[in-house]
């Protein structure tokens, strides 16, 4: 019996690691990132996480909460899906500070995923201008694809754009689809 419930309980132990880490992310996404769990099995994972209280689930927002008083930052969850289109080559990943919303590494490549809201651009080329080029990389999310050339970020190795479904579109600096 118990062997059987390890990965259960393997899985439960990373769900709540993940939040404590990102304090929320969408359902969608931990469906991303679980795709061995049916929508069934996972949501009966977050049942049992958030009866033990280390969890808050709103299905009706499709969020999934580390306590419930945790604000859904926007910023975080684009970046988790950018974080979702490498997690193939993903070696480690964290959550980081303004102004960058999450680290990650591959084999060869760090990356800082930052997001620039719209209307944030001077705040934000200001902030990151002293960032070095040998930094990680850094994958930008804008709003939309009209902020790239305002953008004047060293180090920037893609622009893109997350849907709220989290569809990625990679960009070249010149504001060109990839």
């Amino acid at each position: 019996m118990q062997h059987r419930n390890q990965p259960q309980e393997s899985h439960l132990a990373k769900i709540a690691r993940l939040l404590s880490m990102y304090h929320s992310l969408s359902f969608p996404q931990l469906q991303s990132l679980y795709p061995e769990l049916p929508g069934a099995r996972l949501l009966r994972l977050l049942g049992k996480l958030e009866k033990a209280g280390r969890l808050t689930f709103l299905p009706d927002r499709g969020l999934v909460l580390y306590t419930g008083d945790c604000a859904p930052d926007p910023s975080t969850i684009a970046a988790f899906w950018v974080l979702l289109d490498f997690r193939e080559d993903v070696t480690y990943h964290t959550a980081s500070d303004f102004p960058v919303a999450l680290t990650f590494c591959t084999q060869s490549d760090a990356y800082d995923v930052i997001h620039i809201p719209e209307e944030k651009e001077m705040l934000m080329n200001h902030a990151l201008s002293a960032y070095k080029e040998d930094s990680p990389r850094r994958i930008a999310i804008v709003d939309s694809a009209g902020q790239i050339p305002l953008l004047h970020i060293p180090g920037v190795a893609a622009f893109c754009t997350v849907s709220p479904e989290g569809k990625v579109q990679y960009y070249r600096k010149q504001g060109v689809e990839t």
